[in-house]
């Protein structure tokens, strides 16, 4: 499973951030589903670069951090509501029903669709007959 943060970096811009390939996380077909299609939709930054708990802790206590999910094969997407973090339990927001935020909701959607033959992804997918 990989973790996606959705927030405003350091730079003032919106941005969906994930930890790169760099030999620390397994690449999965669900995290290069997700980097792909936030990158088609065009909405905000999508970047795969090293972040630390340091940078996510001040940005969630400067109110910079809208949602963030785990993403794999088994969970798909997977909203995260807190994370424990030097003996202290971190609150990640979620969205108005406090269960998923916006983007974890319509990436889930997305990628369910895909899944099911409901929309054709890329290469690789087509949409179902009826």
């Amino acid at each position: 499973m990989n973790l996606f943060v959705f927030w405003k970096n350091s730079a003032g811009k919106n941005e969906l951030i994930t930890a790169p390939l760099d030999g620390t996380i397994l690449p999965g077909v669900t995290r290069d589903s997700i980097l792909q299609l936030a990158r088609e939709w065009g909405e905000f930054e999508v970047a795969e670069k090293s972040y630390t708990m340091t940078e996510m802790s001040e940005a969630i206590a400067e109110g910079r951090v809208y949602e963030a999910f785990g993403a794999g094969t088994a969970a798909i997407v997977a909203p995260i509501s807190g994370i424990a973090y030097k003996g202290a339990e971190l609150a990640v927001p979620c969205g108005k029903d406090g269960k998923a935020g916006d983007v974890a909701k319509r990436l889930y959607h997305e990628l369910a669709d895909i899944q099911y033959g409901r929309k054709a992804f890329g290469n690789w997918s087509v949409v179902a007959a009826a």
